[in-house]
C-alpha cells in the first residue's frame, strides 16, 4: 500500500484502498475480455448507491505510467477516460442485457 495515495498493487495494476481482491480480479479479467460495463457506485459500508447518471458505462482501460491505474472509457475509439473508483463499486453489469458481473448487496 502507498501511504500517501491510498492505493496498493494487484497484478501490476494499481487499485484504491479497500477494494476487495476479488474485485480487483473481476475488473482485470473485464478488460481482458473487452466487456463494455455500467457501474453502480456508491457507499460499500451502508450499500447506498449515488444513483451516478454520467460517466459509468463503458470499456475498462488502463493508465501510462509508473502506477497504472484502471480508467473507464466510452467506446473503442476513445482515447482517454476518468479513473475507476474501485473501492467505491457496488454493483458491475454488462452493458447490453443488463446481466449481473458483481454485487455487494
Amino acid at each position: 500500500m502507498n501511504p500517501i495515495l491510498n492505493i496498493f498493487e494487484h497484478k501490476g495494476v494499481y487499485f484504491n484502498e479497500g477494494t476487495p481482491i476479488e474485485l480487483a480480479d473481476k475488473l482485470l479479467k473485464l478488460k481482458e475480455n473487452r466487456t463494455r460495463i455500467t457501474l453502480d457506485y456508491g457507499d460499500t459500508e451502508t450499500k447506498q448507491s449515488w444513483n451516478e447518471q454520467f460517466d459509468i458505462t463503458g470499456y475498462i482501460g488502463k493508465t501510462t505510467g509508473t502506477k497504472p491505474m484502471l480508467i473507464l472509457v466510452y467506446n473503442n475509439r476513445s482515447s482517454g477516460g476518468g479513473l475507476i473508483s474501485t473501492n467505491k463499486i457496488l454493483t458491475i453489469k454488462e452493458s447490453k442485457g443488463k446481466k449481473l458481473i458483481y454485487s455487494i448487496l
